[in-house]
């Protein structure tokens, strides 16, 4: 099985070097590859988790303007018509957020929110959205594509965050795991930015040349986040596996 994932992760490496286009493809290809680096781990998939956003205003807008935005982008997301509604109003300061499944069984969430800095006469209204994923991780492509319409409307790039989560069924040894996730590192010409070790975590900040975005840590660059996590009161070990960083808490 090893040697049957190991022949799946340098395929998804190879297929990188083809020349792609558009925002998508990109995105899918690199979801491919943190799959890719779960089962060489010997990792069993949970759920994915994508998060998207950005500044759609460079604006104040006011409560009804708000919701009204918010039930345009509730149906560009295919929210079915139950989902959960807050708003949180303060003074310069609206936030909305909505909860819900989409057509697909994706958990969504969207958050609205928009300030007024009245002494420097300026505002600004941004939009975050976070896909749960729970069943295996397809209509990727089709997720990203119904937010990046949305932000294309507005004429607004967005930020894109992905995860991968899975468990392992063996019981933790935090020097066999930290074996696989150099081997993984070094299967995908990975450079180890910054790591750290503690009696029941490993945590890895990694460059590598087959995700194209980046962020900075210091003055260096990173695109790929492992985390492995021992948890006590469920006796299990999970993994996290983000790109450009893992932005949910572990």
């Amino acid at each position: 099985m090893k040697n049957y994932n190991k022949f799946i992760l340098w395929g998804i490496i190879f297929s990188l070097f083809i020349p792609i286009f558009g925002l998508c493809e990109k995105k899918s290809k690199e979801k491919d590859l943190l799959i890719g680096i779960l089962e060489e781990t010997g990792a069993v998939f949970l759920e994915g988790d994508i998060d998207m956003g950005g500044t759609i205003f460079d604006r104040f807008i006011d409560k009804e303007e708000m919701k009204e935005i918010a039930h345009k982008i509730g149906f560009k997301l295919e929210l079915e018509e139950e989902y959960y509604w807050e708003d949180i109003e303060d003074d310069g300061f609206i936030q909305l957020t909505v909860q819900g499944s989409d057509s697909y069984n994706n958990f969504v969430t969207f958050i609205l929110s928009s300030y007024e800095d009245v002494e420097n006469s300026h505002g600004e209204t941004s939009l975050f959205i976070n896909f749960i994923k729970r069943e295996q991780f397809v209509e990727f492509n089709d997720i990203i594509e119904r937010a990046e319409n949305i932000f294309d409307e507005y004429n607004q790039p967005m930020d894109i965050t992905t995860c991968i989560i899975g468990a392992f069924d063996e019981d933790f040894n935090l020097e066999e795991k930290q074996k696989e996730v150099l081997k993984v590192t070094k299967a995908i010409k990975g450079k180890i930015v910054e790591q750290y070790m503690e009696d029941d975590i490993l945590s890895f900040s990694i460059f590598t040349p087959y995700i194209e975005q980046y962020i900075y840590t210091g003055s260096r660059k990173m695109n790929l986040n492992i985390a492995i996590r021992f948890n006590e009161y469920e006796d299990k070990t999970y993994i996290w596996i983000g790109t450009p960083i893992i932005t949910i808490g572990y």
